[in-house]
């Protein structure tokens, strides 16, 4: 077990890991139920920056620090993928032309688009359940992480990987139960945390990223490793404004 977790800690971070045997063909698969233990980590380390800068610096500021962390833990692995996305498929072009342009290292303007809106909604959407949260904020950053790796194993449950050619690292290569041990536990710790709160975000989250990916699937005929990082993206969102949603209704 203690194996499998460095694995995925190793892929999904920047976290220096010795990984000093030899990884089998189907082995980091496996990890896709220590995806949100992992979120779980990135987000205990983003919420002890934002927690001692608080003491420093006022409640905007602090969460910059806390955005800024999380940026460095991943290398920006997943907002990578979210700009590669939608580069693709608003090219307006062919199916083929699309995964040549996600695959192209460069970034378009449709790509710095969804950065820009992907850092903005995630500020104000954290700024906005600070107003509102009875509790801790750094519980909040603890669990944003875990939100974007708990759909993780729905979108890549009996997918088809959209290239001819090409890794397609967990995308239909998961087993059902442990798809279900990811999302099990994803859900468990955003309740933990939040409560009922927690648990319509969670909910939302998923609804969110199923149709995210019956989206895509139209578009591309499948998903790929950047629709992976999109949707993490996409469901850290999620999870604020849910969240935020879910403290004014409940």
């Amino acid at each position: 077990m203690l194996k499998g977790f460095r694995l995925t800690l190793g892929f999904l971070t920047r976290i220096p890991v010795n990984i000093n045997w030899e990884v089998k063909d189907g082995e980091l698969e496996k990890g896709i139920v220590y995806f949100p233990i992992v979120g779980l980590v990135l987000g205990a380390v983003c919420a002890l920056v934002y927690q001692l800068t608080s003491f420093v610096f006022p409640v905007p500021m602090s969460i910059l620090f806390g955005m800024l962390t999380l940026v460095f833990l991943t290398g920006a692995f997943h907002v990578d993928g979210f700009a590669d996305t939608a580069d693709g498929i608003y090219s307006a072009r062919t199916r083929e032309r699309m995964l040549e342009i996600m695959r192209d290292s460069r970034v378009g303007t449709n790509g710095m688009i969804a950065i820009f809106f992907d850092f903005a909604f995630r500020y104000l959407g954290l700024w906005m359940v600070s107003q509102m949260f009875n509790k801790p904020m750094w519980i909040i950053f603890l669990l944003l992480p875990v939100s974007g790796k708990m759909v993780q194993g729905m979108l890549g449950y009996h997918a088809v990987y959209a290239r001819e050619k090409g890794l397609g690292l967990f995308i239909g290569t998961i087993s059902g139960k442990r798809v279900l041990i990811c999302s099990i536990l994803g859900i468990l710790f955003l309740t933990l945390g939040c409560g009922i709160w927690g648990l319509a975000a969670a909910i939302g989250d998923f609804i969110l990223i199923y149709l995210f990916r019956k989206y895509i699937e139209q578009i591309l005929g499948g998903i790929t490793g950047d629709v992976m990082g999109a949707a993490n993206e996409l469901a850290e969102i999620g999870f604020l404004l849910f969240l935020f949603i879910s403290m004014q209704l409940l």
